[in-house]
């Protein structure tokens, strides 16, 4: 196991799956640990064991091959998709890679080995992170995480911004410079879209009936815990956010709002 220096994506994937590789940058992918990033962020893949991989069952966020790539990969390494606990491995990436709901596919060798492996993982994780013994600290991967992506020039964290100008996201932006901002119209991404993303913190304009909307179904369906939601809504606070701001305050004074709920 080693650290990999600039390769073409390609490598990097075999990394992954065969070298056991916990670091390594290419083009588009690179490695931190379990999990193959795209793009500085978005997490296409997570290895469990040596010979357990999830591999993500969502459409990524930009144009890329990757899930194909991966999935050929471990086809090559003799693995099958599986039968999988959606629950177990949510925890399981939760507190690895502090991460909310996503779909995945689960690949191995055969079932009993995925069990095996997903079952050895889930009390590894659950040591290291839950229950840290006297004189010990737990692994803090988010930690861990950002600290790597502010060392290869990538964003940390991810603010999902929903019917905000251009602009208004520039100012932010350059106030938060540890953030990578994702910023979609209105109607064009839903709650299930949104997870997809892996947000840090959503900021959504609330102003109209639909941004209003939005805001609601997206409480219903991520835990506060998950997905801190900060509204944009004049007339008092909206329900089901966890900060409500007034429009005529600006972006500057949203972003110092958005700063004291990132983690």
């Amino acid at each position: 196991m080693g650290t990999l220096a600039r390769v073409e994506d390609r490598e990097i994937i075999e990394a992954l799956v065969a070298g056991g590789a916990v670091g390594g940058f290419g083009s588009q992918l690179h490695i931190e640990r379990d999990c193959l990033l795209f793009d500085g962020w978005w997490q296409a893949a997570f290895r469990v064991a040596p010979q357990t991989f999830a591999l993500r069952d969502e459409p990524p966020p930009g144009e890329t091959t990757v899930l194909d790539d991966v999935a050929t990969q471990l086809r090559a390494q003799g693995l099958q998709e599986v039968p999988a606990d959606p629950a177990l491995l949510i925890a399981i990436t939760y507190v690895a890679i502090d991460m909310g709901s996503a779909d995945w596919t689960l690949w191995s060798k055969d079932l009993a080995t995925a069990t095996a492996d997903l079952a050895a993982r889930a009390g590894f994780d659950t040591f290291l992170n839950d229950a840290p013994g006297e004189g010990t600290r737990p692994i803090d991967f988010a930690t861990g995480m950002g600290g790597l992506r502010r060392l290869a020039g990538l964003a940390p964290l991810v603010v999902l911004t929903v019917g905000i100008d251009d602009a208004a996201v520039q100012t932010m932006a350059g106030a938060l410079s540890n953030c990578h901002f994702e910023s979609r119209a209105l109607g064009e991404i839903g709650p299930d879209e949104c997870g997809s993303l892996t947000p840090n913190l959503a900021l959504i304009d609330a102003t109209s009936d639909e941004g209003r909307d939005l805001a609601r179904r997206l409480r219903a369906t991520f835990s506060g815990r998950l997905l801190p939601l900060v509204a944009i809504c004049a007339g008092g606070d909206l329900p089901g956010a966890d900060v409500t701001l007034d429009p005529a305050s600006g972006p500057a004074e949203w972003a110092e709002h958005i700063r004291n709920l990132l983690p």
